[in-house]
């Protein structure tokens, strides 16, 4: 029976603590982001970079994505371009073996890419609901899949990180394809999570709020008024696409270790989880 009172209790712990393997993303591991030509992607990939992963970045928009190989290269990394449509399972497929056979199997995979096609839930079209959640869902569900069996095989593990949104706790007029896109990626970090937990395969979900990224601007308004909006947030300001970059910098990270099935909000406290 353990002595509560001993001395030694806390020697002991303290020697088994230190004897847990905490791997996380070390320089010269490969990191798959996204959705990588703009906003949070863009930002998400020269954070990696300067970490010291070497990338591979997936979009559908060729010159800004070739930009941003671009600029994690400058900032002293190996990164490629992948062109990829998250919507088609085919180019996902494709984007994945080329990753994999030019880079290697990754350590890090970013499911960043979305998109929000705006409309009236009384007149939702189904062929928007069906092109919002294969992007949204299916897509992420596909290149999560595709690299876990490559992590399995490479018997590291690695980290997963999915992006969810505020809109999938609370709604949104005019969003109801992706809120339920977005809910569907809580649902699936946390089934992903626990059968992956034994490939040593950490998968978490960030919830990022309304942020200075192109997203929140299609629906009207300017960047003015977005920042003036974000002052009635706790911290007194709309998020940056760094917030979100940072967050996934510590995700995956040795100091992430014990972490995984979570959705973390970064939203200045415009949201706050139980």
């Amino acid at each position: 029976m353990t002595d509560l009172n001993s001395g030694n209790l806390d020697k002991e712990i303290a020697k088994d603590g230190s004897a847990i393997v905490r791997d996380g993303m070390k320089k010269g591991d490969i990191a798959v982001v996204t959705g990588c030509a703009r906003g949070f992607g863009r930002a998400i990939s020269l954070r990696l970079a300067r970490e010291g992963a070497r990338l591979a970045v997936w979009d559908l928009l060729g010159d800004e994505g070739e930009e941003t190989a671009r600029m994690c290269r400058d900032a002293g990394t190996d990164a490629q371009f992948f062109h990829a449509d998250m919507g088609s399972p085919a180019d996902i497929t494709a984007a994945a073996k080329a990753t994999v056979e030019r880079l290697g199997a990754p350590f890090v995979v970013v499911n960043n890419a979305g998109i929000n096609l705006r409309c009236a839930a009384i007149d939702h079209p189904a062929e928007m609901w069906t092109k919002t959640l294969n992007v949204n869902l299916v897509g992420a569900f596909l290149c999560a899949q595709a690299f876990a069996r490559e992590m399995i095989r490479n018997k590291r593990g690695g980290v997963i990180i999915n992006f969810a949104s505020g809109r999938a706790i609370e709604g949104a007029a005019n969003s109801i394809a992706y809120a339920a896109s977005k809910a569907g990626i809580i649902a699936m970090t946390k089934t992903e999570a626990t059968e992956w937990a034994k490939h040593k395969i950490r998968v978490n979900a960030i919830i990022p709020g309304v942020s200075e990224t192109r997203q929140p601007l299609e629906a009207g308004g300017t960047l003015e008024e977005l920042r003036e909006r974000g002052k009635s947030i706790p911290l007194g300001r709309v998020g940056h696409p760094d917030d979100i970059a940072g967050m996934v910098a510590f995700l995956v990270s040795a100091d992430a270790a014990y972490i995984t099935g979570q959705g973390l909000a970064i939203n200045g406290g415009r949201i706050m989880l139980p």
